[in-house]
């Protein structure tokens, strides 16, 4: 305070000794100082959009296309960068999900409810240690829930809440978080989905039309997990999540007209359980150990497949240990390095006559170096992986063992320049999956099948930096990328249109631009806004074959434009927001022609949302309108997506 003065006393009777306090939290990283390319949504981002899942809430991201069937209950998996979702990893809580069966995940399986922030990374993330596994994949999605926060172990919280909605959606979910001593913290949390998915659609086929109604598309799916947070005297951590899931749903299929008949069904029930183990050594070095055991069951059922059995009743069970090492390791004041070491046993068992049974032992071997000092940072991996497979009957794949090196860096004019300048390379490759290399229909299996590479190129700008003024942030981000797939494993006819074989002739050419934005501001305490923005321009072009009609076609579902764009105003205990997804057109086979291009779409959502203070806890009541015009249009070809629909959703908690 001016022209106030303070004097400390001198008396040897007046001193006294402080208890040690430390302040704890978690520290919000910027991820357009990163440099690689990096996005994220944080829990505030996450609760304006209608994001019932973690494929709802990726689809906000540039770069990214979901492949969606339509519908709560419709199949969701990820392609990033035209690379395909078999190279697009998967990381929940810090520890990867796999699916050796088809070498992608749905990502309607996993709920948006009670996740802290969910993040999207090209090539390598830049935290360590981290397992080894993690850097076997093109780009990595992850997110994480608020359960393994370990600032707070005092206060106990809980939240309830139900969504309610169109075409039948109801939503219940509950979560409660109970420290049970000042060093252990237990939290649950579960959650039900139930929707007949029965929304109208029309077919336009030449002068005829028809108005319909999607058939089979329900789903009934049951969700929760437990996680135990342990934080001992030395500061070391052990986080342990046992996580289930189990639904049953009917695939819609294809738009036939004047023929909606569709009786596929499929039901999933998972299950895993893992731990990560983190405790600092020293100063100077820390170490992370991780453990992991999963089970997948799908039973897969049709009543009108055309086989002497009277149709298809196939089960599948999957199962995979897994487990990691890794340290990391400060050297001197600019260098870092880390290391890992991965093992994971996977097994896969069938009820269909001859499978053949496989199971894969893989290993990862990482070594990441890395260099910051003032203006620069840089660093490189590489990543050694042994897959070595085993069958019960018929012919194993071949064993195979190969190095990726990944590289990158990034340069500020000035320490304190809001400019980053970044650049990285990455070649990676994956593994043929179990149902490219045994899937008994395709009766020329073929177990010499190689694995599909991908070197991926990027350059890059970005720009961040805080105001005191109505604008407090802006944020920005420009990337240029070249991708390159060789031997890419595509699917060919062999004897007929019903048997087919995987071959690997396939090489693909990947360019394109990502823009993302960031602004937020306020005009006074309590009125603050928010927008984001996130566009894609890409070329993925088919250039396998010099001779083939298809040569330097675009390749299926990938549109030359696509984006994002998030807005919302904050006032008093009001909150209000604008979404909107588009997509350019784009072709849904390799060959361009234009009875085979899909229009492009747009869809537009708008929130409304206030919180009501009580005195132990509050209410939020928020409304939704999706898809607000009502915009009828497909993302895959034949399978429609709703249009305009609506929900309410109330929780109470005392957060």
């Amino acid at each position: 305070m001016p022209g106030a003065f303070l004097f400390a006393q001198n008396k040897s009777d007046s001193a006294k000794v402080l208890q040690k306090v430390t302040v704890t939290g978690e520290r919000k990283h910027n991820p357009f100082t990163a440099i690689v390319p990096v996005q994220v949504l944080n829990h505030e981002a996450l609760l304006q959009m209608n994001a019932e899942n973690i494929a709802d809430a990726a689809k906000y991201f540039s770069g990214v296309l979901i492949k969606d069937y339509g519908g709560v209950g419709g199949l969701k998996t990820i392609s990033v960068r035209s690379l395909g979702g078999l190279n697009t990893g998967l990381v929940y809580d810090g520890i990867n999900i796999a699916d050796a069966q088809t070498g992608q995940v749905d990502l309607s399986k996993f709920s948006a409810t009670f996740v802290q922030s969910v993040e999207l990374d090209q090539a390598n993330p830049q935290q360590i240690p981290m397992p080894a596994r993690i850097y076997s994949s093109a780009s990595i999605l992850s997110f994480t829930s608020s359960s393994f926060n370990t600032a707070n172990f005092s206060k106990a919280k809980w939240l309830a809440g139900i969504n309610a909605g169109s075409f039948g959606l109801w939503q219940p979910y509950a979560g409660v978080y109970v420290p049970v001593s000042k060093n252990t913290v237990v939290s649950a949390n579960a959650e039900a989905t139930w929707a007949t998915g029965d929304y109208p659609y029309h077919i336009e086929n030449g002068m005829f039309s028809q108005k319909a109604y999607r058939t089979n598309s329900d789903i009934q799916s049951y969700q929760g997990e437990i996680n135990v947070v342990n934080r001992f005297a030395d500061s070391s951590t052990l986080q342990t999540k046992a996580w289930g899931y189990q639904s049953e749903r009917g695939l819609p299929g294809s738009i036939i007209f004047f023929n909606d008949i569709s009786v596929q069904r499929l039901e999933d029930k998972d299950f895993f359980i893992q731990s990560r183990y983190l405790k600092k050594l020293n100063e100077t070095t820390t170490i992370l150990a991780s453990a992991k055991y999963s089970s997948l069951f799908t039973k897969y059922t049709d009543p009108n497949f055309l086989n002497n059995a009277g149709g298809l009743d196939d089960r599948y069970t999957q199962n995979e240990m897994y487990g990691s090492l890794s340290l990391s390791h400060r050297l001197g004041e600019y260098f870092s390095f880390s290391v890992a070491s991965d093992l994971a046993s996977t097994h896969l068992s069938a009820n269909i006559n001859s499978f053949p049974t496989p199971t894969r032992m893989s290993v990862w071997n990482n070594l990441m170096i890395e260099f910051t000092k003032s203006h620069w940072q840089i660093n490189a991996s590489l990543l050694n992986t042994n897959i070595n497979d085993k069958t019960i009957s018929g012919t194993a794949a071949v064993n195979k063992n190969k190095f990726t090196p990944a590289f990158a860096i990034g340069y500020k004019p000035d320490p304190e320049s809001p400019f980053l300048f970044r650049f990285f390379y990455k070649e990676i490759f994956r593994m043929p999956t179990f149902n490219d290399l045994y899937y008994t229909y395709n009766i020329n299996i073929n177990p010499k099948l190689l694995p599909e590479y991908s070197e991926q190129y990027d350059a890059g700008i970005t720009y961040s930096k805080n105001f005191n003024s109505s604008v407090s942030q802006i944020s920005f981000s420009a990337d240029g990328y070249y991708n390159n797939i060789r031997d890419k494993i595509i699917a060919v006819p062999a004897q007929n249109l019903f048997i087919w074989t995987m071959k690997n002739i396939g090489k693909v050419r990947i360019t394109g631009i990502d823009l993302n934005g960031q602004i937020n501001g306020k005009f006074s305490a309590d009125l603050k806004w928010s927008a984001r923005i996130a566009y894609t321009w890409q070329r993925a072009l088919d250039v396998t074959d010099p001779l083939s009609s298809v040569y330097k076609d675009e390749i299926p579902y990938t549109p030359d434009q696509s984006g994002s764009g998030m807005a919302a105003v904050f006032y008093k205990i009001w909150s209000a927001g604008y979404n909107i997804l588009f997509s350019d057109e784009r072709y849904t086979l390799g060959e361009n022609d234009p009875t085979n291009l899909l229009p492009g779409w747009n869809e537009q959502d708008v929130f409304v949302s206030a919180r009501f203070p009580f005195k132990n806890f509050q209410t939020i009541i928020k409304g939704e309108v999706n898809n607000i015009f009502n915009q009828q249009y497909d993302v895959i070809h034949y399978y429609p997506m709703p249009g305009r629909s609506y929900k309410l959703s109330i929780t109470i908690n005392n957060l």
